[in-house]
């Protein structure tokens, strides 16, 4: 079995929410200054675009003549960043499952590696599958799904995927990966067979004891 894991509010939980929303907060200066923009307008162009392409930066991309490059250097460059508190909780449970362990995130790579670090979770990971792996193209892109496959060598049910997001689980379940939303609510849109945890250390207890052979 190999392990697929989303980075932000998978690996923390809704209980550390501020560690995204600091980063928001600077995504909205980001759209602010270059879009020339009031605060509530960048918040609300912001939320817009990550409804309507998955990220910020693919709208950004799409609407304007906006680099990665400058976006990420911009929205990391924060000395005040926060980071996730250490969990060597999580870390027990990470090694604890049989087979490769990866991250596959619509995060830059320095941003998930500091968060990593910060956990005491750096060393559990044989890879990190960051957007800059897929030419900035992000989950719930259907194509870098594939993609995904050829990088872990693996494929269909040999794949456990676990995210924050039922739209990123999609695209997973449809070449047969086993998929876990994790943190839900009682008002998410549950559907396609997808196992459902409210924590993920909960994941060893409810998943079906076959992926642990």
């Amino acid at each position: 079995m190999v392990w697929l894991f989303d980075y932000d509010l998978t690996l923390y939980g809704p209980d550390e929410r501020e560690v995204l929303a600091r980063l928001d907060r600077n995504i909205t200066r980001f759209l602010q200054l270059r879009l020339n923009l009031s605060a509530a307008e960048a918040d609300e162009r912001r939320r817009s675009y990550w409804k309507e392409f998955g990220t910020t930066l693919a709208g950004l991309r799409a609407r304007f003549d906006v680099t990665p490059a400058e976006y990420f250097d911009f929205i990391h460059g924060d000395a005040n960043l926060i980071l996730p508190r250490e969990n060597s909780a999580l870390r027990t449970l990470l090694l604890s499952l049989p087979g490769p362990r990866w991250i596959f995130s619509n995060a830059r790579c320095d941003w998930v590696t500091q968060g990593l670090r910060s956990m005491g979770i750096e060393d559990c990971f044989d890879g990190i599958l960051d957007i800059e792996s897929f030419d900035w193209r992000s989950k719930p892109c259907a194509e870098i799904y594939p993609v995904v496959e050829e990088r872990i060598r693996a494929t269909g049910s040999n794949i456990v995927f676990v995210d924050d997001r039922i739209e990123n689980l999609t695209p997973g379940r449809a070449l047969g990966w086993r998929t876990v939303l994790v943190h839900a609510t009682t008002h998410a849109p549950v559907d396609g067979g997808h196992l459902v945890l409210s924590r993920l250390l909960d994941l060893r207890d409810k998943a079906d004891p076959a992926w642990f052979a």
